[in-house]
């Protein structure tokens, strides 16, 4: 009963924009099938939430992606990128803003998708599951960039996404992973990240260019960022 008393006093001391998302990314027995309901209910105020909690990683992931392709040599906007988990499209936006057009955005929530489809940042959209399989309606190699901005957190996508992600990607592209680094620490999946991107390098499937972590990345707590180039 004290427990109890403790988590309510808790939650009402949170912005309504906290504690809804709180209730959703660090409830670590949440399961997907909650995750959608969830999404589904939270999209017409997802963007305004988000806001309210000072989420920067859309903006360093745009800005990540665009330094990494110079230091390779691939300044050129038109490349093709598939944008995973794409939610209400702030990533999608992020890029537009900084030159590129030829953006696909995945997700599996059709109410984040309509709210994304308006913003016609999209070249393409695709509702779908993401996980260890490559989804029906997407062929392998055929993206020169695919990134992800929280799609890892409590009951969201399994860490195996990774390597669906370099499938999808073509050799020589990018792949970006972008999350709150709570989330490695306190998600059982996600305490291997680590040891799975280096498996991954050691078998040939992807080169290490960066790990960095950000400071306030979301509600002030840090952010981690992973990016590779796929062999």
């Amino acid at each position: 009963q004290l427990q109890l008393q403790l988590v309510l006093s808790t939650v009402e001391k949170m912005s309504d924009s906290e504690a809804t998302w709180t209730s959703l990314v660090h409830n670590v027995n949440i399961t997907s099938e909650d995750v959608l309901t969830a999404y589904k209910g939270w999209a017409g105020t997802y963007e305004q939430d988000l806001t309210n909690l000072r989420t920067t990683g859309a903006e360093h992931l745009a800005d990540e992606l665009v330094s990494t392709l110079k230091s390779i040599g691939k300044e050129e906007k038109e490349l093709s990128i598939l944008d995973v988990a794409c939610g209400t499209g702030l990533v999608g936006d992020a890029l537009v803003k900084r030159g590129f057009s030829d953006i696909t955005g995945l997700d599996f929530c059709k109410s984040m998708l309509d709210i994304a489809n308006n913003k016609g940042v999209y070249k393409k959209l695709v509702e779908s599951s993401f996980g260890e399989e490559v989804p029906s309606c997407l062929a392998v190699k055929s993206f020169d960039c695919v990134v992800m901005k929280g799609g890892f957190a409590a009951g969201h996508l399994p860490l195996a996404s990774l390597g669906t992600m370099a499938k999808l990607c073509k050799p020589g592209g990018i792949v970006i992973n972008s999350m709150t680094l709570e989330y490695t620490k306190i998600v059982a999946e996600y305490q291997g990240i680590e040891d799975y991107v280096n498996k991954l390098e050691e078998e040939g499937v992807w080169r290490i260019v960066e790990r960095k972590v950000i400071g306030d990345y979301i509600n002030g707590k840090e952010g981690v960022l992973h990016i590779f180039q796929v062999e």
